[in-house]
């Protein structure tokens, strides 16, 4: 589970290479009790940069992220992934990986 609790905080998925990544998230927002569920599937990214996978949530809303999949379409290209919570001053990395090419 994560948490984002400000007009801020965003997820984040930052690429080492040319290639091509997919990511898929899916989150339930909270705004004073009522419950609503959410994904995002993002286009797929395909140059070495950062790129936000989870938008902010609204005003007076809670966002809980409860699944990212990041995924390396790519056919011959190795792609090292980090996955970040970025507050809008702060990036935190929750995690980092390379993805060999067809790897979730």
């Amino acid at each position: 589970m994560l948490l984002l609790t400000s007009t801020s905080d965003v997820v984040r998925v930052v690429t080492s290479a040319a290639g091509a990544v997919d990511v898929h998230a899916s989150y339930v927002d909270n705004a004073s009790g009522t419950f609503t569920p959410g994904r995002t599937n993002t286009a797929s990214i395909v140059t070495a940069t950062t790129t936000t996978v989870v938008a902010a949530p609204g005003a007076s809303t809670q966002r809980n992220v409860k699944h990212i999949a990041v995924s390396n379409e790519h056919a011959s290209v190795a792609n090292t992934i980090t996955v970040e919570h970025f507050d809008g001053t702060t990036a935190e990395s929750l995690w980092k990986g390379t993805l060999n090419t067809g790897e979730r």
